[in-house]
Parts: C-alpha cells; sequence; structure tokens
C-alpha cells in the first residue's frame, strides 16, 4: 500500500498542472465573472483579440506618461474590483498577491507626496487597468493582463496551463519611512537575498559575477525591450559549491513563488531538468548593502533583474525598486503556444 501510494504521488506530481476544472470556480471563470460585473461599454474597453498587439503592451510609467487601454479599477464598480482582486488572488501565490496589492497602495502614497500638479493624473490606486485577450472559458488559449505604475503582470492560459511571465514588479517608496506604517517594505527578501549571495562569493567568483562597477541606466529587459539579452553572462552556478546554489535557489524562488502554486512549481521543475548549473549570477555597482545595486540572475528558463533606480536618473535611490521576471523560454506562454500549434495547427 505503502508503494502504491509512493507511485500514486509521484504520478501526481509529474503531472501537467491544470487550470482547475471548467465552471464559475476556474480561473477563466474567475476571469468570466470581472467582465460580466462590467457594463457592455467597459466589457467592450476591457476585451481583446489574443493576437491583438496589446497583449505586449505594458508600462512601468505612471498613468498620466503612458495611455494605457482596458479598464482601470477607477472606471469599475465595487462588485467589478472585488472579482478583480480575486482573479489575481487566484493567478498569483499569497505572497504575490500581497506584494502586489502593496505595490498598488504605493500610488497613494506617491499621490499623496507628489509636489507634481498632475500628481492626481498620474497617481493613485485606481490607475491600473485591466485587459483580457480572447474569450476565457470558450478559447484554449487566452490571457489577461494587470498593468499600472510598478506593476505589469501578464498572464497566458493555453490547453488550462498557465504562464505568469513576463512580470515587471516595483516599489516607490519600498520602504515606507514615516507615518503609522513606516517599515512597511514590499521588496526586502529580493534585496537581501541578492546580498547573501553576491557576499558568500570568493573574490575569484566576484571577478566573474561583477560586469562593472557601474550602475546600467535602467533594467535591460524592461517593457517592450523583451529579447534584449540574449548572451548569457557573470558566473555560473556550476562554478559555485553547494551552499552557494542553495542561496542562488532561495534569490530564485522569491520571484518564481510570487507566481501560482502550479505554475511555480511547473517552472522550478523546468530550471531543475535543464540544471541549476546552466544558471548565471550577474552583479552591477558596489557591494555594499547601503547602497544602490543591480542584479541578474540568468538561465535557459529564468530571467531576473533588480535594479535601484532614481527619478529622471540623475541620482540613485536604493529606497526605488525596478524589477524584471521573465521565462526567456516561455515569455507570454510561448512555449505553451508552440506546443499548441504543433498540436492542433488550425486552432489559433
Amino acid at each position: 500500500m505503502f508503494t502504491g501510494l509512493l507511485l500514486w504521488a509521484a504520478i501526481r506530481s509529474s503531472a501537467r498542472p491544470p487550470e482547475v476544472s471548467s465552471g464559475d470556480g476556474s480561473l477563466s471563470g474567475v476571469a468570466g465573472r470581472v467582465l460580466a460585473a462590467l457594463s457592455a461599454e467597459l466589457r467592450k474597453k476591457a476585451q481583446f483579440d489574443f493576437d491583438d498587439a496589446e497583449r505586449k503592451d505594458w508600462s512601468n510609467l505612471p498613468a498620466g506618461a503612458y495611455a494605457r487601454k482596458g479598464v482601470s479599477l477607477g472606471e469599475m464598480d465595487d462588485a467589478a474590483r472585488k472579482a478583480t482582486h480575486e482573479l489575481l488572488r487566484r493567478s498569483l501565490s499569497s505572497q504575490g498577491y500581497m506584494k502586489a496589492a502593496a505595490v498598488v497602495h504605493r500610488e497613494d502614497i506617491l499621490l499623496q507626496t507628489s509636489a507634481s500638479a498632475k500628481a492626481s493624473q498620474m497617481f493613485g490606486t485606481g490607475k491600473y487597468f485591466f485587459d483580457v485577450f480572447g474569450q476565457p472559458g470558450v478559447d484554449k488559449r487566452w490571457a489577461w493582463q494587470f498593468d499600472g505604475h510598478h506593476l505589469a503582470l501578464n498572464f497566458t492560459i493555453v490547453n488550462g496551463v498557465m504562464t505568469g511571465a513576463p512580470a515587471l514588479w516595483g516599489a516607490q517608496p519600498d520602504e515606507i519611512q514615516t507615518g503609522p506604517e513606516a517599515g512597511w517594505r514590499v521588496f526586502a527578501a529580493e534585496r537581501a537575498k541578492g546580498f547573501a549571495l553576491v557576499g558568500a562569493l570568493s573574490e575569484a567568483q566576484r571577478k566573474r559575477a561583477v560586469l562593472s562597477q557601474e550602475l546600467p541606466k535602467d533594467l535591460f529587459t524592461g517593457p517592450q525591450r523583451d529579447k534584449a539579452l540574449q548572451t548569457i553572462q557573470g558566473l555560473p552556478a556550476s562554478a559555485m559549491n553547494p551552499s552557494q546554489q542553495a542561496l542562488l535557489w532561495t534569490l530564485i524562488d522569491e520571484y518564481v513563488n510570487n507566481q501560482s502554486a502550479e505554475t511555480a512549481l511547473a517552472h522550478r521543475r523546468k530550471i531543475e531538468r535543464e540544471g541549476i548549473g546552466k544558471v548565471h549570477f550577474a552583479w552591477m555597482g558596489p557591494i555594499d548593502t547601503g547602497r544602490s545595486v543591480y542584479y541578474r540572475v540568468h538561465g535557459p528558463s529564468i530571467l531576473i533583474e533588480y535594479d535601484n533606480t532614481g527619478a529622471g536618473r540623475e541620482g540613485r535611490d536604493s529606497n526605488h525598486i525596478h524589477a524584471m521576471f521573465r521565462d526567456p523560454s516561455n515569455d507570454y506562454g510561448e512555449d505553451l503556444l508552440k506546443k499548441h500549434y504543433q498540436a492542433s495547427p488550425h486552432t489559433r
């Protein structure tokens, strides 16, 4: 009986991650409830064909600095907003959802503290946009997007299997400095785990990992720069000892685990199958916990960028975060779609 249980567990763990059966409890069912909660006019604004260019059109800029399509939270009523939050919770893990909610919350801080006369046009929790591509529950391939300042989440579902890449995460401020919420920080783990890994490297390893003492101008693979990093640079995990590789895994997991549990598990196993030795770690800037830094984790199926930025790029602010999460093999579900088209060449 024990052997049978082990066999069942092995079969179950290797199975393709399901989306959840069709119906109102599925991801497509929740997406359908968001659409149903919108007026006919707003529903028309929110829906796009699967192959519409809007699916890959997102930005890190505030609403007033970048024209977005779709339906904003500010245009929705409470029923639609609640359904949108449920869709976020179903598409992300609990940690990912809480990070996303914290990023959106920062918009009210920027609205309250900005000296700009256009602050109300640029900042605010209502300025995040919802889009759906294809017909959830009907089409075998569909997608949805949640896009606004410092947060751009892209989810693609093909034959019930979801990918959560690419995703842009950011915060301004990362840690609230004053008032009743002082000390609340969003991306403390991402920063601490990056420093833990670079701090564990030997001098010889650091020479390979550190690409430059100067910080880059911005994220290399930010909006509309999907293929910017074709060459993998830095220190390969094959040149790390087991304890250093363990630190690398904790850093990878911090980002991968923002996705839903099923999606995150499938993504991690893919990296494991390819071999952790193929993943590289790179650093730019000083190795000083009090300074602004940039780091990168790059392998066949994982690309993470973390960068401290500053308004206008004149200065650097370690409390202003931009981070990019990608799967070079499956951004926007490219790998899932390729397999789908090979199996069903006439169902696009």
